[in-house]
């Protein structure tokens, strides 16, 4: 079973791949009803609102 840190930390790679690597959208791979899926998006939102932060000061 995956640990929720796990699901987290993929969201956070797939957010900072998009901002910062390689500019392809971060997309969530889990299905529309499962709990994995939220956990994803919880990390990628995290790392979303901080890289917009990051991105923000060196503006």
């Amino acid at each position: 079973m995956i640990q929720i840190s796990q699901l987290m930390r993929e969201g956070r790679d797939a957010v900072i791949a998009e901002k910062f690597r390689d500019g392809r959208p971060a997309t969530n791979p889990y299905g529309p009803h499962s709990k994995r899926r939220v956990f994803w998006q919880r990390g990628a939102d995290e790392a979303r609102s901080r890289a917009d932060a990051v991105l923000q000061i060196g503006a």
